[in-house]
This record gives C-alpha cells, structure tokens and sequence, in this order.
C-alpha cells in the first residue's frame, strides 16, 4: 500500500518558506545599516558646520580693523536700518558727516561760518561703507542740496565716539554677525580707543561711558588684488 504524499508535500513547502524568508530578511538588514550610516554622517556634517560657523577669535590686527570700521558709523551717530529699510537720506548724511570727520579738506569753505562739498565724494563715501550708490541726491532734514553740492555748518568741540566689536560670528559665505559697543567721552580724552574698558581711567582720567550697543551685519568683499573691506549690511540698536 503507498504512503499518501500529503505529509511530505507539507513538510517540504514549510521548508522552503522558511529558507525564504530568512533571505528576504538579509537586505532590510543591510538598509538599516545604510540608514545607520547616513545618519551618522549628518551629524558629523552638522558638527563640522558648527565648529566652520561659529564665534571667531580675532587677532589683535583684525580687532583694530574693525573697531575702526565700526567707530566710522557710531562716530556719526548713525540711525538703527537694515538692508530692507535703509534710506537715501541716511546714506546721505552719512556721507557727509563721515568726510567731515576724517577728510575735512574735501569741503570748500565758503565763510567762517559755513561750507561745501561736491556730491560724488559723498557717493564714494557711502559706496565704500554699505556698497550701495545713492539713487537720488537731493536736500535730506540734515543738509541741503543744491546745484551737485551739499551745504554743511562748521562746528567744532564734539564728543568723541567710538565703538568695539564685542563679539563676530561666522555667517558663512564672508557673511558676519557683530555685538558692537559704542562708548563715549569728551573731546580731549587720550586713552587707547582699542584698550579692555576695564583699563581705562586707570590713570585718573574720566573713563568713556558705553553710550549704547548694536548687532550688525556685515559682508567681506576681497578685490582682484586681495585688499579687504567691510560693508554694513544691518545696524540694529539694542
């Protein structure tokens, strides 16, 4: 009498299911490896962003620079803007404010009491500083325009204003973000403007007050020649 089959066709197909599935089951192994690896990876990426995008410690030489380039805007008292909101009449009597500062022999005297100074040195100033042309020249509440000049009093005894940068991080792509410090004193004050405020007034003069603080941002632009410059993109009082 022969054996029925069934038994052994039903032991055989459990067999072959079960070698199957364990080689259906290798590959979504190796996936999650994959994905295990992937991960590991972004978060290398991201540490690598972290450390290339971070607080910068500038030397000695860059601080100067850049106490210097901000003080060029503190000194003058420029208004808080961004980039969206900036206007020609702020530009403007940058410009001119920041020639009288530091190129007083740009103007034409024109008595004792008043003086001038051609419209293209104030574009100059202000394409040097925020890389912007001035689209229109005209009279701003500060200065009046009139046939290419700019009309300004003379006017001595000043305080003097100053700023340094506090703290500059890496933006990435030669964008930077600034804390800066603006102090102010009088005139006659012969401290070092670049000196820890903690040194000043050490020798029995009036220390510089911190007068107000600004987070800026700036742009890096490198010429053909490797000359750097700075330009102010943001000013944000704080």
């Amino acid at each position: 009498m022969k054996k029925p089959l069934f038994p052994v066709l039903f032991l055989s197909g459990l067999l072959i299911f079960f070698l199957y599935s364990c080689k259906s089951e290798k590959p979504e192994t190796n996936k999650n490896e994959n994905s295990t690896a992937q991960t590991n990876k972004d978060i290398t990426a991201s540490k690598e962003e972290i450390k290339t995008h971070g607080d910068i410690k500038l030397s000695d030489e860059e601080q100067k620079k850049l106490n210097v380039f901000f003080s060029n805007f503190s000194e003058v008292n420029l208004e808080s803007f961004t980039s969206e909101n900036i206007k020609d009449e702020t530009l403007i009597d940058f410009g001119i404010l920041h020639i009288y500062k530091n190129s007083r022999n740009k103007f034409e005297k024109i008595d004792n009491s008043n003086s001038k100074i051609k419209s293209d040195f104030v574009n100059e100033a202000v394409f040097q500083y925020f890389g912007k042309n001035i689209k229109s020249h005209k009279s701003t509440g500060t200065f009046k325009f009139k046939n290419g000049y700019y009309y300004l009093p003379v006017a001595d005894g000043e305080a003097f204003i100053f700023s340094q940068v506090a703290r500059m991080t890496d933006l990435g792509k030669d964008f930077f973000s600034a804390e800066v410090n603006v102090y102010s004193t009088g005139s006659g004050w012969t401290g070092n403007v670049h000196s820890n405020p903690k040194d000043w007034g050490k020798n029995g003069e009036e220390a510089p007050a911190l007068s107000g603080k600004f987070r800026a941002k700036i742009q890096r632009d490198t010429d053909s020649s490797g000359n750097v410059r700075y330009i102010l993109i943001d000013y944000i009082k704080q």
